[in-house]
């Protein structure tokens, strides 16, 4: 359960990476998506989150 959750959070601290800098191109409008300093944390938490509810 442990390891499904650090998986879950570094699986989603990178989709948040990969969006933040995607969609600061494209819109620019949304703080949390638009700045990876808020991006990375956010989907990280929601990776963790995600991750021990189907994973573990």
């Amino acid at each position: 359960m442990i390891l499904a959750s650090i998986i879950g959070a570094v699986a989603g601290g990178a989709l948040g990476l990969v969006i933040s800098r995607n969609m600061s191109r494209i819109t620019g409008t949304c703080p949390i998506m638009c700045n990876p300093k808020v991006a990375v944390p956010y989907f990280a938490l929601l990776g963790l989150l995600v991750a021990g509810q189907y994973l573990g």
